[in-house]
């Protein structure tokens, strides 16, 4: 039985073996005819071109000296046959597949789109973070600053040193513990800082910013008491204003001058390092008050005098004579002084 199972298998792989072979060299045999008759065809079409050329288009030509040359078109023949036999070129259209990527899932898509939003969220809390340590460090470094410059004047030595001993152990703490804290207590730490620092620092303001606020006060209330003074000289573009009410206006500058004068001088008995005891705010307040009240009176404009009808006729006819008048005066005038001159020459003449 194994040796007819093994007959068997070498039976059929010599016939399968022999249909290969007989298929290759019938292949073999297509492919050469085919080869032969396009190497045949070439070789007529080439033959009858150049049987044509040789017919119709003469290889050389004589030049007028007599000599024999080769003919342009000679030329143009020959690179058509070097052309012609270079072989020839066929096209082949490539095959082109497209294939789409594969897409997202939409739950996939808000998974992701969710998971961005709050890496935009933790970004945005982490630099509000870094700016609220930064602001700490910032006020430490800028008032311990001051504190040795223009500060100085407005703080006591012992308040100095307290508050220096704070400043240093808020810039220790800030690069120890306080290196990696939450926003809030960054901003807790600052406006603690704030409470010792704002005082000195209202002081400061309040000194460089009251003498101007003083100033102006002081040079609103001298113009009021020049007006005034204009009134009760029976001054002409003040004689329309109201009595009463400029009775209102004086009593009220002389309250004002009086606030003022009693605030620079409690002011001036302060040191720097005490509370000051008027605000500029409250300087503008006050010369904000003397504007409202005292300018509507004192700038009240004069009211428009009518002149009647029958006065302002009567007027006009009184200054008609008047004028014919001062003409007939001016002729007889000119009449006498011609006369003068006449009675002079007459005298030369005479002479």
């Amino acid at each position: 039985f194994k040796l007819l199972h093994l007959r068997t298998m070498v039976f059929s792989f010599t016939l399968s073996m022999y249909h290969f072979v007989i298929a290759f060299l019938f292949e073999l045999r297509k492919r050469k005819c085919l080869y032969l008759l396009d190497k045949m065809q070439v070789d007529q079409e080439e033959g009858g071109q150049q049987k044509c050329h040789a017919e119709h288009t003469p290889e050389e030509e004589i030049d007028h000296t007599g000599a024999k040359t080769k003919s342009a078109v000679s030329d143009k023949q020959d690179r058509l046959n070097q052309t012609l036999k270079k072989g020839k070129v066929k096209s082949i259209d490539l095959p082109i597949q497209s294939s789409l990527c594969r897409q997202l899932g939409q739950d996939l898509l808000n998974s992701y789109i969710e998971n961005e939003g709050k890496m935009i969220m933790q970004d945005k809390l982490e630099k509000e973070r870094n700016d609220a340590k930064n602001a700490v460090e910032e006020y430490v470094y800028d008032f311990r600053d001051r504190l040795g410059t223009v500060y100085e004047k407005f703080i006591t030595p012992e308040d100095m040193n307290k508050l220096s001993v704070i400043l240093e152990d808020t810039e220790n703490w800030l690069y120890e513990d306080g290196e990696d804290q939450p926003k809030q207590v960054y901003v807790d730490k600052l406006q603690e800082l704030k409470k010792y620092g704002q005082p000195i620092q209202m002081k400061y303001m309040e000194h460089e910013e009251r003498p101007k606020a003083l100033n102006d006060l002081g040079k609103k209330i001298q113009l009021v008491m020049k007006v005034i003074e204009a009134y009760r000289n029976k001054d002409e573009r003040y004689d329309h204003l109201d009595p009463a009410e400029m009775e209102k206006v004086e009593k009220y500058i002389s309250d004002a001058m009086s606030w003022l004068n009693s605030k620079m001088n409690a002011q001036n008995k302060l040191s720097l390092t005490q509370d000051p005891v008027v605000k500029v705010s409250e300087i503008v307040a006050k010369s904000k008050e003397l504007d409202n009240f005292c300018n509507p009176i004192i700038y009240k404009p004069k009211p428009k005098v009518e002149v009647p009808e029958d006065k302002a006729k009567a007027n006009s006819e009184h200054n008609g004579p008047m004028d014919g008048q001062s003409g007939n005066e001016t002729k007889s005038d000119s009449t006498k002084d011609s006369s003068q001159h006449t009675k002079s020459s007459g005298e030369m003449e005479v002479d």
